[in-house]
């Protein structure tokens, strides 16, 4: 363990494939399942052990995906911090992390089935237009957490005529928050902003 918390290395556990980020799975931090949110329960703890995880405006966001892989069970790869922005390592009120478009899985990889990411302060809630705008939206579910490990996940129906539905994760279950309706999905303006249970 590093100094700070365990540092993932650039080139091994993510990078860069042209202008896409790739991460490599499987994360050894988060045990496979057959069911989803057994992976998504340990991503939060995982992620806190990472450098700077906690480090509020001098932080550090991560960003990985969720997976099945060949065998069928769910997978998180490691994340990567490559930022959204440059010269965005310094102290700021906001972070980003460029999404993954590729995990490199030796055994394998039948689909990517959601993005996750922390936020570097605590009780924060998934209200940045950066979360949930619809040009923002890869996959079929966001998660997101922060400090406290306060889980969210935003399910945005892409292309679909239904509102997007943000959840947080009460206890071994999913509590609904919030829904978006159709006229505020491309946008992701979520209004009033709600606060954290």
């Amino acid at each position: 363990m590093a100094a700070g918390g365990l540092r993932l290395r650039e080139g091994a556990d993510y990078g860069r494939d042209g202008r896409d980020i790739w991460v490599r799975g499987p994360w050894e931090l988060v045990e496979p399942s057959a069911d989803v949110d057994e992976v998504i329960d340990q991503l939060c703890p995982a992620v806190m052990r990472l450098a700077d995880a906690r480090g509020g405006d001098d932080g550090v966001e991560y960003c990985g995906l969720l997976y099945k892989g060949a065998d069928g069970r769910f997978y998180a790869s490691a994340p990567s911090r490559i930022s959204g922005a440059e010269g965005e390592d310094g102290p700021s009120l906001t972070k980003t992390c460029v999404v993954p478009l590729k995990v490199h899985d030796p055994a394998g990889v039948r689909s990517i089935e959601a993005d996750y990411h922390n936020h570097c302060w605590p009780d924060s809630p998934l209200s940045s237009r950066r979360d949930s705008a619809a040009r923002n939206q890869l996959y079929s579910i966001r998660i997101q957490f922060d400090t406290t490990c306060h889980v969210y996940k935003f399910v945005p129906h892409v292309g679909e005529p239904v509102p997007a539905k943000v959840f947080i994760r009460v206890g071994r279950a999913w509590s609904l928050l919030r829904v978006i309706p159709l006229w505020d999905k491309e946008s992701g303006n979520i209004l009033p902003p709600f606060e954290v249970p």
